[in-house]
């Protein structure tokens, strides 16, 4: 059931999320553009020129652009991730009676242990959702765009260019991705909602404890998670060649090394703030919504 919660939980918050990932995805690919040709006009800049922009080019529905995938990426990925999570906290591994100044380490491995988990499940409908939010049917927001037609569309065109490979193009930057942001998200979480149960207001509501909870937690993700965020986008969307191979970066460190070379530390952060509006809330609603059910499942075990 842990598992199920998981998905459920984050199909409930993806939707609302969503058009905020389709304005990080275009200004983090957009800032390698920018780096390529030196170019001084942004048509994303900052939340409000980029929704602007969104809605000029592709109107309501470029806001749920690989709407789709999105919702089958979030469900997959935090399914396994929470319910990972959530069955090792059940077995008591996130906590040592004996040592409990181990406690944080140890919601940190697992934290980490589940982003593992979840990116090696979740790569190929993010590959998919991250080549579908790029394309736009005006400004030019990366050096390269894959045109496909839908979700489906487009897993059949990645499996027949470049096989289960290009499923799991970016794959060490999606589980390292993964691994720091789960890892800073449930352990955060995990000792936020131990540290608010201390008082009694946050002991009658679940709701509340889990809010709280997870705008911490949502924070230390976006800081921790957005280098790690940047590079997944870009290798995942660069274009390929006949064989399927990558034609600007031709790994994760490669990926690292160009970026700070062209655009400094800042270019781990494009797009940094809509990352931060859609992993906050997500976080928020996703969490959330995980502790209410499973707070539902318990009331209606005990009866």
């Amino acid at each position: 059931m842990e598992f199920l919660f998981g998905g459920a939980s984050s199909m409930c918050a993806v939707v609302f999320t969503n058009p905020l990932d389709v304005l990080k995805t275009r200004q983090q690919l957009e800032g390698e553009l920018i780096a390529k040709h030196n170019l001084k006009e942004r048509a994303y800049k900052g939340i409000r020129q980029s929704l602007i922009t969104v809605l000029r080019t592709d109107g309501l529905r470029g806001l749920q652009k690989g709407l789709p995938a999105a919702i089958l990426f979030q469900f997959s990925m935090n399914s396994v991730r929470l319910g990972t999570y959530q069955t090792a906290e059940n077995l008591g591994w996130t906590r040592n009676p004996t040592h409990p100044l181990l406690n944080p380490l140890l919601s940190v491995f697992w934290g980490g242990f589940a982003g593992l988990a979840s990116a090696t499940v979740s790569c190929p409908f993010y590959v998919v959702k991250t080549q579908l939010q790029a394309v736009t049917a005006g400004s030019y927001t990366a050096r390269y765009q894959h045109h496909h037609s839908g979700t489906w569309v487009a897993f059949g065109n990645i499996y027949r260019q470049s096989g289960i490979r290009g499923l799991f193009r970016g794959y060490p930057a999606s589980v390292a991705r993964l691994v720091v942001g789960s890892a800073a998200e449930m352990s955060t979480f995990s000792l936020c909602k131990k540290f608010l149960w201390r008082y009694e207001v946050f002991q009658e509501s679940i709701v509340l404890t889990a809010l709280a909870s997870s705008t911490v937690a949502g924070f230390f993700t976006s800081v921790l998670m957005s280098p790690c965020d940047v590079v997944t986008t870009r290798i995942t969307n660069q274009a390929v060649s006949a064989t399927g191979k990558g034609l600007l970066y031709s790994n994760i460190f490669d990926c690292f090394a160009k970026i700070y070379r062209s655009e400094g530390v800042h270019g781990f952060y494009k797009g940094f703030f809509p990352m931060y509006l859609r992993v906050a809330p997500h976080t928020m609603l996703n969490l959330t919504f995980w502790e209410l059910f499973k707070g539902l499942y318990e009331r209606f075990n005990k009866q």
